[in-house]
């Protein structure tokens, strides 16, 4: 408990926005600390049912997860991220957790993957029109593409990309972050095109060196101190690359300098390789195996095995270069079984990640087969709960939910209301000379006539055979009557040729105002006796109760 931020201690609801600052940062000075504060946060994100928060908190633990190699927590948590955003229609988000699925895929091997969570990632940013946003895929994917020798043209274009994005957003500081992995870019295909196209190579890392200067000034300009080590490390990478010894000797001093104000593991680590290999160029071999050595036992305290293989290589280099044939030669063993491990390591999380995957999927499909029963079920639910209060013929409501809605009008409408009996005249004619069809039909119709011409507010039944209730919303004994008047019109000037040729339908209804105290059946009482008068008095007609 001690260890959760105090945003989570504070009564009542957290400051969110301020945890989620506060994990954000963790994510990359400490993700262990941001896993272990954000298992409270979630928790209680859940308990208080903030799907916005829960959102936000389960990304930035999907990036701790990533950078602790944890690959399977870092899919899971970003998937979360990922339906909670598509479910909220959140477009930044929904980004976030591809982007952090594309880091894993990266991280192991998979680029293809990689880069088609990325390519999704950037879809999302601009649908979202957020450029900053944009401009942060861009980066990462630029820094993917460097990887790959057959994309190095497009990662120096999707970092150029980013960096005018950046710098329209007016953020020089992450635009010297792109300036500076664009110098990287520059860097490694230069170092790539030493064996078979020196000239080329040569013209690269003149690109790179100046791209890499700028960044220095950019980064020292705007005081993103990592940044600034970065950019000298591109500095030291194109020198060393050019054959520039001196002059790499001097960035790396400046570099170190820079490093003792902004120390990171990462930064120090590389900095111990670009120096190792450059004190074996520069033919210091024992001080470079002291600084190889000392970059190998870094990276086995934090578990950096990419940078460990490159210091093995260098220090093989070293080793022989001393003549210390038995201490290359061990080196090199252990090289070669640190090379082998990686890749069962690699082909490990593969497999973990394949087999997460299939049970992600497995209970996202188990999921999704749940809610589609829980529709269905509510759908028949919902179908058999409208079959028992409506009609099957008309639609309308049936005798058993007139019953309630009376009951309910007359104890707890204050409201006045009036209830009308409509009688199909001469029904059983239509049925002798036409069939029970045809009457079926006719009743079908008039109910919808009673649909089509009442209020919202009003209710329609079918009382039982061709009868039918209206109950009138707020209507006193004058508009209760001027409203069947209508309705009577209505039906008696219907086209009724297509049921009946050569003749007609008619109603007769009978219609009372609610009175203050008075019973269902006292009401349905002096409706039918006006029903039975308009009858009486020839059909077709309406008359109202006293």
């Amino acid at each position: 408990m001690d260890e959760r931020p105090a945003a989570i201690d504070r009564p009542g609801t957290p400051d969110w926005d301020l945890l989620v600052d506060e994990l954000e940062l963790l994510s990359e000075t400490d993700p262990h600390a941001c896993v272990a504060r954000s298992v409270g946060a979630l928790e209680l994100a859940r308990a208080l049912d903030d799907e916005d928060a829960e959102m936000r908190l389960s990304c930035l633990t999907a990036y701790a997860h990533h950078v602790l190699a944890d690959d399977a927590a870092a899919l899971a948590a970003a998937a979360r991220t990922e339906t909670l955003a598509r479910e909220r229609g959140d477009l930044v988000w929904q980004s976030r957790a591809a982007v952090c699925r594309a880091l894993v895929h990266h991280e192991i091997g998979d680029l293809d993957t990689a880069i088609d969570l990325l390519t999704q990632a950037l879809a999302l940013r601009r649908a979202a029109g957020d450029d900053a946003g944009t401009a942060s895929v861009l980066n990462s994917l630029g820094t993917v593409y460097t990887g790959m020798a057959q994309l190095a043209p497009q990662a120096a274009q999707v970092l150029t990309q980013a960096r005018r994005l950046w710098l329209a957003a007016g953020d020089p500081d992450h635009a010297a972050m792109a300036l500076t992995n664009l110098a990287m870019t520059f860097v490694v295909t230069s170092r790539r095109l030493q064996q078979e196209n020196p000239r080329g190579a040569l013209s690269a890392v003149r690109h790179a060196l100046k791209i890499a200067r700028q960044a220095v000034d950019e980064a020292d300009a705007t005081g993103m101190g990592r940044v600034a080590i970065d950019a000298r490390l591109a500095v030291v990478g194109a020198h060393m690359v050019g054959g520039d010894l001196e002059a790499a000797g001097e960035a790396l001093e400046a570099t170190r300098v820079m490093l003792a104000r902004f120390p990171t593991s990462r930064q120090q680590i590389a900095l111990a390789g670009f120096r190792g290999r450059w004190l074996v160029r520069s033919g210091r071999l024992d001080e470079a195996v002291l600084e190889l050595c000392d970059g190998l036992d870094r990276c086995e305290a934090i578990g950096r095995p990419a940078e460990r293989l490159e210091m093995l290589a260098a220090l093989v280099d070293a080793h022989e270069g001393r003549g210390d044939l038995a201490a290359a030669l061990r080196t090199l063993r252990e090289l070669h079984l640190a090379t082998t491990q990686q890749h069962e390591r690699a082909a490990d999380r593969r497999a973990d990640l394949l087999s997460s995957r299939l049970e992600l999927e497995r209970i996202e499909q188990s999921a999704a087969a749940e809610r589609r029963r829980a529709a269905a079920l509510e759908e028949h639910n919902a179908r058999l709960e409208h079959d028992a209060t409506h009609d099957a013929l008309t639609g309308l409501a049936n005798r058993r939910a007139l019953d309630t809605a009376l009951a309910d009008w007359v104890a707890s409408r204050a409201e006045r209301f009036a209830c009308a009996l409509i009688d199909v005249d001469h029904f059983k004619r239509v049925n002798d000379r036409w069939s029970h069809q045809v009457g079926n039909q006719v009743l079908a119709r008039i109910g919808a006539l009673l649909t089509g011409t009442l209020r919202a507010s009003d209710r329609a039944a079918r009382y039982g055979g061709e009868e039918f209730v209206l109950l009138l919303d707020g209507v006193d004994a004058l508009s209760a009557a001027e409203v069947c008047e209508r309705l009577r019109d209505t039906v008696r000037d219907h086209s009724w040729h297509d049921l009946v040729p050569g003749g007609g339908i008619t109603v007769s209804i009978g219609v009372a105002q609610h009175h203050a105290h008075e019973t269902v059946p006292d009401l349905l009482g002096r409706a039918d006796s006006a029903l039975y008068r308009a009858k009486a008095a020839g059909r077709d007609r309406v008359r109202s109760a006293p």
